[in-house]
């Protein structure tokens, strides 16, 4: 599971990503991953007004895209 910095320098486990940011790791534009979330390709979770991508969800969806190809 990715580690990033939290508050004073501790380590915390990023459990949910934003779109840009799953676009980034995809290479991909904001709106493919709003597409693949539309059409059910890729679940996320809503949080007042801000889509979120659960870490777990993006491991199922390469696990899934790596078994296609």
């Amino acid at each position: 599971m990715p580690r990033v910095h939290g508050g004073k320098g501790r380590l915390t486990t990023k459990r949910y990503y934003r779109v840009d940011e799953v676009a980034a790791r995809f290479s991909v534009s904001l709106q493919t991953v709003y597409r693949l979330i539309d059409l059910g390709d890729l679940k996320a979770i809503r949080i007042r007004e801000c889509l979120r991508v659960p870490a777990e969800e993006l491991r199922r969806f390469e696990k899934r895209q790596k078994s296609d190809f």
